[in-house]
């Protein structure tokens, strides 16, 4: 799957509005198949506008990069540059890695080095969906630039974010605390 994912990231290049400039590609993709396997679907649907159809639903998934296990109280988030996108539904999902570190040079107004990199893929973690409209009415927005105090993560884009706990398990409904199992 990892392979896979890498291959159609390389493919595809740096999408407009991309906040990582292409290199969460990768990530994006293994979060798309690995919810389009459990969910015994076929993906990509559309590679700008939503990534599965399920029976007729349209589903953007939407995947972060970690190194740990995703937490109830961690955000999930979708950029403001993704609202043109009208999926019925959103899926979040989380990726943990075994570690991470920095390359390039620090972002506008950064103390820290550019972009973070991920290695070693530990988990695939559904952290639940929600639906289009529900979501923009309850997330709230970061504007460019606000620190998270809990983790010390500053957004590179104006965000919207939502606590996990606030998604529901819709898509999964028998989803629980453990990752897919591959």
């Amino acid at each position: 799957m990892v392979k896979e994912a890498k291959r159609w990231a390389t493919k595809l290049g740096t999408l407009n509005n991309s906040i990582t400039s292409g290199r969460g590609n990768a990530a994006g993709r293994v979060g798309e198949l690995a919810l389009s396997t459990y969910l015994s679907v076929e993906t990509p649907s559309d590679k700008y506008n939503h990534d599965i159809n399920r029976n007729g639903e349209t589903i953007e998934v939407k995947t972060k990069r970690r190194i740990v296990k995703p937490k109830s109280h961690y955000d999930v988030s979708v950029a403001k540059t993704s609202n043109h996108q009208k999926p019925d539904r959103y899926a979040f999902i989380s990726l943990q890695f075994k570690k991470s570190d920095y390359y390039g040079e620090a972002a506008e107004g950064l103390q820290r080095k550019g972009g973070k990199q991920y290695y070693g893929l530990i988990n695939v973690w559904y952290c639940g969906d929600m639906s289009y409209e529900e979501f923009w009415k309850a997330a709230e927005l970061w504007k460019k630039g606000r620190k998270d105090s809990s983790n010390g993560f500053t957004t590179l884009v104006d965000m919207y974010n939502l606590p996990i706990s606030g998604l529901h398990k819709t898509l999964i409904p028998e989803a629980h605390e453990d990752p897919f199992d591959f």
